[in-house]
């Protein structure tokens, strides 16, 4: 068992790391990303058997057998989104319209080492990002009881090794130390103590509120019995009934910022099997340990509660899906090499997150992820001595249905097309470039939330119009 103080050390060095981090979009199936590299020009087809990029040592450990030189090699990525959102109220009448991008700009680094050893073996360290996911909705959209902003981030430092049995067969495996962290920031209604203690009855309030439309008296009397079904006290709720209707009407109430990290591990196994010369299969196994972002939530305003700030200790579950990714390469003619990638992402162990935040009661958010799929396919063409020419494209099904999509992690279909060129400057520094352009699906969102099984908010209804622009450069220089 490590030390505190080892743990620590680990922790505050990819604390230090995580800052050049800061992959938050949606790369891949949900919110799991390819670690961008070489291949990203290929749309990251035959992720487990490239034997031309750093990036083995955490796609598939095994690869880096096939690579005979001590090297390294790194990537920089930027992520820029074009993504809108189609409201299916009248927001500009009810003044909570979405910003006109609600995905920020990323930037995505890599960088890592191959080292072959003696006796069959090779050795190799990485660091990139393998999670992400990021919103900033603005402070006045209508899902702001639950979120108007949110990052999750996943960093690991991956060491491998692998080992080369003969001609045919090499074996790898990895273990990697990840840091996770996770911020959002809801906008709740202002609330005595004497209201109620659970959340979960302020969200439901909000979302029965919301459906609330017509002359002045028929919404106090629908909002009236919002309260009542909510489970909050109508009696010393009116104390707050002046504030109730102002957050109704647009006004910001109590601001919640959650932030939490936590420390994890992967552990990733792989082979790779050449069953004819220029022509290889590859398989991976990647096991990640699920978190518990740990940290504060700073609470501005009354919240259940006389005081007007809190920062109380929270806690948030998130559950990280297990992958298993089969490659091939194929070599067609000299100038011409094929690859594809399939890829299950085991996604149904994501049924909820859990928020915990002491003095206040638990409240369990509903995610219903399901498995999902990747499919890719690109190609290499040596153009010359020293150019090659690349494309691919993939397909990253859902993970989630439309009636479970909620606004944090507006995930959906992903269709690739990527296009990338690498320059071979001498023999032994290469550089590349690629192009990416990610279409997301509409990404319709059908409620506000579900809590504890129970669905909120049915007037957020909502879709998006989003394409993601991924442009990289990329090196390897062989020692």
């Amino acid at each position: 068992m490590s030390s505190p103080s080892s743990l620590l050390s680990k922790k505050i060095l990819l604390t230090s790391a995580i800052t050049l981090f800061i992959g938050q979009d949606a790369l891949a199936v949900g919110f799991m990303i390819n670690p961008t590299s070489s291949i990203t020009g290929m749309a990251n087809a035959g992720s487990t058997v490239y034997d031309r990029s750093t990036v083995a040592i955490s796609n598939n450990p095994a690869a880096m057998s096939l690579m005979n030189e001590k090297q390294v090699g790194g990537n920089f990525t930027l992520i820029v989104p074009d993504w809108s959102v189609n409201e299916g109220w009248d927001c500009k009448a009810e003044g909570n319209c979405a910003d006109s991008n609600v995905s920020p700009i990323a930037v995505v680094p890599t960088v890592g080492l191959i080292r072959p050893m003696d006796n069959d073996f090779t050795w190799g360290i990485g660091l990139g990002a393998i999670a992400g996911a990021g919103m900033e909705y603005g402070n006045k959209f209508k899902t702001r009881p639950i979120v108007t902003e949110n990052k999750l981030q996943v960093v690991e430092l991956m060491n491998s090794v692998s080992w080369r049995m003969n001609d045919q067969w090499t074996f790898g495996v990895g273990l990697g130390i990840l840091h996770g962290s996770f911020e959002q920031r809801q906008d709740l209604p202002s609330l005595s103590d004497t209201a109620v203690d659970d959340i979960t009855s302020v969200v439901e309030f909000v979302g029965l509120a919301q459906e609330c439309s017509g002359p002045p008296a028929v919404v106090a009397a629908c909002r009236a019995a919002a309260l009542v079904e909510s489970g909050l006290n109508p009696v010393s709720a009116a104390d707050t009934l002046n504030s109730l209707n102002s957050y109704m009407g647009g006004e910001t109430g109590t601001t919640v910022d959650l932030e939490g990290d936590d420390i994890g591990a992967e552990i990733t196994v792989g082979a790779t099997y050449e069953f004819v010369p220029g022509h290889r299969l590859g398989l991976a196994y990647h096991y990640l340990s699920d978190f518990t972002f740990e940290g504060s939530a700073k609470i501005n305003g009354q919240l259940l509660s006389s005081e007007t700030s809190q920062n109380p200790h929270m806690t948030l579950t998130w559950d990280m899906p297990e992958r298993l990714v089969v490659s091939g390469s194929h070599k067609v003619t000299n100038d011409l090499e094929l690859y594809w990638d399939f890829e299950r992402v085991f996604f149904d162990s994501f049924k909820s997150t859990d928020l915990r935040m002491d003095g206040f009661h638990t409240m369990r958010i509903d995610r219903n992820f399901k498995d999902a799929n990747r499919y890719a396919i690109g190609g290499e063409y040596d153009l010359d001595e020293r150019v090659t020419l690349q494309l691919g494209f993939s397909y990253d099904e859902s993970p989630v249905d439309n009636a479970d999509r909620m606004a944090d992690i507006p995930v959906d279909d992903i269709f690739k097309t990527a296009f990338g060129a690498i320059y071979q400057v001498n023999e032994q520094l290469n550089v590349q470039g690629f192009l990416s352009l990610e279409f997301l699906g509409d990404a319709k969102v059908e409620q506000l939330a579900s809590i504890d099984g129970v669905k909120l908010g049915d007037s957020v209804k909502f879709d998006s119009d989003a394409m993601l622009y991924v442009l990289g450069v990329s090196f390897g220089y062989k020692f």
